[in-house]
């Protein structure tokens, strides 16, 4: 029959009928579109045929139970369960060379394998020895790994035996049923809807890839989202607001932010400048710098892309009473026309600067130039409240 049930005739269920029927309760295997509507994902429950070392040379695998899908699709999955805890002993290590045990589940059915056996077991294949060990082919059967074991050369009891928390390898992966959440990743979807929790990040499988939840509820996803869901989707990236447009994370319109603010505040950090050259002036002191981008004392590296208020003043100590006194704001080595300011010196000292929307784009350099035409170089005026200064406050995208 093509057609099965379980529980319907009075006689004649099979147990083959049974392991197929069964298996509407577990996860599709969803790891190609022919296995999808027969075969199940093997796997243990979570939590269970944990690995201990209980002597030098042996090994202990406790309680547990799982699904082992049939290597023939007919068959169906076996559902499996340990009730009492399974020992082995390793033999010693070869004389010469590592090798790699395996430690497996392992279902035995003649009437497909022709193992000449029907049973479950959890067993022992040891591995042979060689210069590049490799993991031994599985038993006979239907089979999931559970664990490696490396076996260095000439390890035994007497030489203290395995080092378990270093020698094993966990190999078996977790399995639920229909509409669980697997804890696991590295596996496609078996449908859409099917939910797998990664790294503690819940995501969903759409029927192509998983998507990262909240999806299309209007949740604030967190920073560890990498690619929004659906354009108007939130995610909080370190304390920033961000919306996904479609195509990239941009910052929420009309959070306006000051993200930098650097001076010469103090009087030491004054500055000589050469006359009839604009010259990128030093501030050392930084009071705000929200993005970490204030390099060498100098250069501010732009993090976002954006309008921008930029404020720049330039103050110069009173060495000099002739010629101009000028500022300006450099981007990416080009001085900013609509952001250059020049003054004639006078009496005293001259600070000149102010204030201009500009456009950046995120990886720009933003600098501060002083310009003076004196005949010889004057300093600026650094402390005393007129340090120089440069100031960057993002507006919008």
């Amino acid at each position: 029959m093509t057609v099965r049930a379980a529980w319907l005739q009075s006689t004649g269920q099979t147990r083959e009928d049974t392991r197929l029927t069964l298996a509407a309760l577990l996860t599709p295997s969803g790891q190609s579109p022919d296995e999808t509507p027969l075969r199940s994902r093997a796997g243990i429950v979570p939590g269970g045929f944990v690995l201990t070392g209980s002597a030098p040379m042996q090994a202990t695998i406790g309680t547990g139970r799982a699904i082992v899908q049939g290597d023939d699709t007919a068959q169906g999955a076996y559902l499996v369960a340990v009730t009492a805890p399974e020992s082995f002993t390793l033999t010693d290590g070869d004389p010469q060379n590592d090798r790699i045990d395996l430690i497996e589940l392992a279902v035995l059915d003649d009437t497909y394998d022709r193992s000449g056996d029907t049973q479950a077991v959890v067993r022992l294949v040891e591995g042979t020895p060689a210069a590049t060990p490799t993991v031994p082919l599985s038993g006979p059967g239907s089979t999931i790994p559970l664990y490696t074991i490396r076996v260095p050369k000439g390890t035994s009891a007497g030489t203290g035996g395995i080092a378990w928390s270093t020698a094993v390898t966990t190999q078996h992966w977790p399995a639920v049923a229909l509409g669980g959440i697997m804890p696991a990743s590295g596996f496609k979807g078996a449908y859409v809807g099917q939910y797998r929790d990664t790294a503690g990040l819940l995501q969903r499988w759409d029927g192509t890839t998983w998507a990262s939840y909240p999806k299309a509820i209007g949740g604030i996803a967190p920073s560890t989202t990498t690619t929004g869901g659906y354009t108007g989707q939130y995610r909080d990236n370190g304390g920033g607001l961000q919306r996904w447009n479609g195509t990239a994370w941009q910052y929420v319109e009309g959070a306006s932010t000051l993200l930098l603010s650097a001076t010469q505040w103090l009087t030491a950090q004054q500055q000589s400048i050469a006359p009839n050259t604009w010259t990128v002036l030093s501030l050392p002191t930084v009071e705000i710098d929200d993005a970490a981008g204030w390099t060498s004392n100098t250069t501010y590296v732009v993090p976002r892309t954006g309008w921008w208020r930029v404020s720049a003043h330039a103050t110069f100590a009173n060495e000099a009473q002739t010629g101009m006194r000028g500022a300006r704001v450099v981007v990416a080595g080009v001085g900013q026309s609509r952001l250059t300011w020049l003054i004639p010196a006078g009496n005293g000292a001259v600070s000149v600067g102010g204030s201009g929307i500009v456009r950046l784009v995120a990886g720009q350099t933003l600098q501060l130039a002083g310009f003076h035409n004196h005949t010889a170089a004057i300093k600026t005026l650094g402390g005393s409240g007129y340090g120089c200064s440069l100031d960057a406050e993002w507006i919008r995208s």
